[in-house]
């Protein structure tokens, strides 16, 4: 593993959107190749699912879309583990609100992840550290033990960006969320001197900051640096009808903050760390670190830009287990690529969840032949 790893941390080196095409292409699927051996060698369930497949050579892979995916659906019923050693387990029931994931990760992949979201994070907020605002409670689970939930696990991600962390709410004696009066008093007088970034999932800042009258900054002017940064959650908004649209304008008049300090983070549990960052209106900017193709809901064959489809992620990141190619129940389309100075910047946009459940997806997904029994197949 050692190769492998050297070549991500080498690749990680390099700034989240600074590689031209040819050359990320070439870097990339060169670790594609080593992630394929790798999870084979070390992975029981996907090397027999590697192989009832047939897929093709890794050594003969030449583009993005030979690649090899499996649905995120499976880590909720299979044991995807290219570890031998004891490790840490993110749980997480993902917005469909179906049977949890398992993703095991030792400290190798957390280390990868953890390099890999700085980098990015760094790219958008700069290299000095902040005071963060956290729309959440301050939680009280130990990090220390095997299980995490993916909700903080994901957080806590993020927060090595802050050098203060102030947490918004807290819990009653009923367990319920009430707001923190001295967290929210210190952010109504900091925001317009101090370049500080609120946080928080997407729909507990809608329903406990944006709808609630109580907190108002009384026309204070937003400091032109201060970030909202917002993820996950999006389902629960959808479900009341709440459009990204209107999340943007709702925050702005809140705030008094302009809408490309916005920042929408798409990212799940099955790829931790790698993260897509939308700036206001703009669709989710993909690094250097990851791909992503749209595949068309039947014939599973790639789509042309603007067509809906299916997402797939590409990520040189996970190790712990088989999570470097896969295909989630998200439909989207890719709205932008251009290239300029030979580096190409690529934007998806998420455009609904799919009404086909990916959890009976088929064992030939490469070829689009329809069958309910790849759980089977991974478990012979």
């Amino acid at each position: 593993m050692k190769i492998i790893k050297d070549k991500i941390n080498n690749y990680l080196k390099s700034n989240p959107y600074s590689l031209d095409k040819l050359n990320k292409k070439k870097k990339f699927l060169e670790i594609m190749k080593y992630q394929i051996e790798h999870h084979n060698k070390n992975c029981k369930n996907y090397r027999l699912w590697y192989k009832k497949n047939n897929f093709i050579n890794p050594s003969k892979i030449s583009n993005y879309d030979e690649i090899p995916y499996v649905p995120s659906a499976v880590f909720k019923h299979v044991q995807l583990k290219s570890i031998k050693e004891k490790s840490k387990i993110i749980s997480s029931s993902g917005s469909s609100g179906y049977n949890k994931s398992f993703i095991a990760l030792d400290s190798t992949t957390s280390k990868l992840q953890k390099m890999c979201l700085s980098k990015i994070l760094t790219d958008s907020l700069g290299k000095d550290r902040r005071i963060f605002f956290i729309a959440d409670v301050k939680p009280l689970e130990n990090f220390g033990q095997n299980t995490m939930s993916a909700r903080y696990a994901g957080m806590s991600g993020y927060l090595m960006a802050a050098k203060e962390r102030n947490y918004l709410f807290k819990l009653n004696k009923k367990n319920e969320f009430v707001l923190n009066s001295d967290a929210l008093d210190k952010m109504i007088n900091t925001i317009e001197i101090t370049p500080i970034v609120i946080i928080g999932y997407t729909y507990m800042i809608y329903d406990y900051i944006l709808k609630n009258k109580k907190i108002n900054f009384k026309n204070k002017k937003c400091n032109n640096k201060v970030k909202l940064i917002h993820f996950g959650g999006w389902k629960k908004l959808h479900n009341n009808r709440v459009t990204k649209e209107e999340f943007i304008l709702k925050a702005q008049l809140k705030f008094n903050i302009k809408a490309k300090n916005i920042l929408d983070i798409y990212g799940f549990s099955e790829q931790l760390g790698t993260i897509y960052i939308s700036n206001g209106h703009n669709g989710c900017k993909v690094t250097d670190y990851s791909n992503v193709l749209v595949r068309d809901p039947k014939t599973f064959k790639v789509l042309k830009d603007g067509q809906v489809g299916f997402l797939q992620f590409l990520s040189i990141l996970p190790l712990s287990y088989p999570g470097f190619s896969i295909l989630n129940d998200d439909m989207g389309y890719i709205s932008k690529r251009i290239t300029k100075n030979n580096i190409e910047t690529i934007e998806f946009k998420v455009h609904s969840r799919s009404c086909m459940n990916i959890r009976v997806f088929p064992i030939h997904c490469q070829r689009g032949i329809i069958s309910t029994d790849w759980i089977m197949l991974f478990n012979q």
